[in-house]
């Protein structure tokens, strides 16, 4: 599999094979955060590099959780 392949693959939705696009989340009560997602346009599933370390989709082998997009990078 070319890596044109793998980040094509990586913006489908494995819930239902949807377009994943990049989101933020904010949280404005207290204190500020803010987190970069991929959400599903077709279903909403939403997921962050926690989220697919848990699934065993990226490896964290520096210490910091990365996941890399054809579009740039969510931290």
């Amino acid at each position: 599999m070319t890596t044109e392949q793998m980040g094509a693959e990586m913006m489908k939705c494995q819930r239902c094979k949807g377009l994943l696009v990049r989101d933020s989340i904010y949280n404005l009560e207290g204190q500020f955060h803010h987190l970069e997602v991929l959400r599903c346009l077709n279903c909403g599933e939403t997921v962050d590099t926690t989220i697919l370390k848990a699934r065993g989709m990226i490896n964290d082998q520096s210490g910091k959780k990365e996941l890399q997009l054809a579009s740039g990078y969510v931290n």
